[in-house]
């Protein structure tokens, strides 16, 4: 396992999904100073969604293609532009614009980290990408909280802070760029030759992960504001998503080892299976045990997206850009759709109403991932001189 490869590539992961949890963070606050909707606000989170996953699968081709690690740097750097400028936004087409701009960021990064990172796992596929996604998970976790300490130690302002970070981590790939390049295999190295896909089982996995999308993107759009609603302040709300997103990070850490040792259908069954009793209790608890389920509810919906794709990467068989692409980037694109849709349905029923819609959610990938296969196919193993790179990092 190429321990180094993947510690930077998780601290890229983690510079740009920072970005990503800062949105739902902001929303309390974009909605007020805006005078915006709950459609408005889905609507939002709606540009957010299409442009950092929809359009995944198109530099997850370039990517298949040809080695493009130029998207790493760019992708930090354009995510955080885009998320920091919301700082000097004073309108609403503005604000629609910078939401743009950090989403094509984010959709750069993802498909060609993820390609590097799988070549760079070892055998245990499950617990190396989780190595990788833990760090994405971890910036979801910490963006609530840097956006609730820029926001009321500074102001609007304050969420030009994101530039340093960004930045930083930006000029670091740069200058990894040629050790990093030389740790993944050629194109011929990582496509081995073609071999039918089983269509039924992607679209499968693919609507387990859409499904899964539209209940976290849910939980972390609505959650905030449904937490505002009952008085919470600024700093209250940033921090329970936080706990929410770190949960999900340490879900991801633990449930990749744990996968790989019973299954990734089996660990699927129990996560998903969790989720609808834990988010309903949520709802009807407060105080430090709804806190206490919340991050329970985390643990279980986030691993199931490292777990997903590493299936989905078993069954592309080499398409490793493309395959991050869809699952990552397709499939939580258009769970994301869902969330305008529970943004119209908030304002013609209130937030009480979708936040109990999306506690029934979990219960149609729960069901999907009964009709996965046993055993998934085995994806393509790294080249002998990746496995040699690893090693000297191991």
């Amino acid at each position: 396992m190429n321990k180094k490869a993947l510690a930077l590539l998780g601290l890229g992961h983690l510079m740009v999904d920072l970005n990503t949890g800062a949105l739902p963070a902001l929303l309390p606050f974009l909605k007020t100073s805006f005078g915006l909707s709950y459609a408005m606000t889905g609507v939002l989170v709606l540009v957010a969604n299409v442009t950092s996953s929809v359009i995944q699968p198109l530099f997850g081709y370039m990517s298949d293609r040809s080695a493009q690690a130029w998207l790493l740097p760019f992708g930090v750097v354009a995510a955080t532009c885009g998320m920091a400028s919301v700082g000097l936004v004073t309108s609403y087409p503005a604000l629609l614009v910078v939401v743009f701009v950090s989403g094509i960021g984010i959709a750069s990064y993802h498909p060609e980290a993820y390609k590097t990172a799988y070549l760079s796992t070892g055998e245990k596929k499950a617990t190396g990408i989780s190595l990788f996604s833990v760090g994405g998970n971890l910036g979801l976790g910490l963006g609530p909280l840097a956006v609730a300490f820029c926001l009321t130690t500074f102001g609007q302002g304050g969420l030009l802070l994101f530039w340093i970070p960004g930045i930083l981590v930006g000029v670091l790939f740069m200058r990894a760029l040629p050790w990093l390049s030389q740790t993944r295999p050629t194109l011929t190295d990582a496509a081995p030759a073609t071999a039918a896909i089983p269509r039924s089982a992607l679209a499968l996995v693919l609507s387990i992960v859409t499904l899964g999308a539209c209940v976290h993107a849910g939980m972390s759009t609505y959650v905030p504001l449904y937490l505002a609603d009952q008085g919470g302040d600024t700093l209250k709300v940033g921090s329970v998503l936080s706990l929410f997103l770190i949960a999900g990070a340490i879900g991801t850490l633990l449930g990749g080892p744990l996968s790989d040792h019973i299954g990734h259908k089996r660990f699927l069954v129990y996560c998903t299976g969790l989720l609808c009793p834990l988010i309903s209790l949520f709802l009807q608890t407060n105080g430090t045990t709804s806190i206490v389920i919340l991050g329970l509810a985390g643990m279980c919906l986030a691993p199931m997206f490292s777990v997903t794709l590493v299936i989905a990467q078993g069954l592309m068989r080499g398409r490793l850009g493309i395959t991050a692409g869809l699952m990552t980037g397709l499939g939580i694109g258009v769970g994301g759709l869902g969330v305008a849709v529970l943004g119209v349905a908030a304002d013609m029923w209130g937030l009480a109403t979708t936040m109990q819609c999306i506690a029934l959610l979990p219960l149609l990938p729960w069901i999907l991932v009964w009709f996965l296969p046993n055993d998934a196919p085995h994806a393509v193993e790294p080249t002998p001189a990746l496995q040699s790179a690893a090693g000297k990092s191991a």
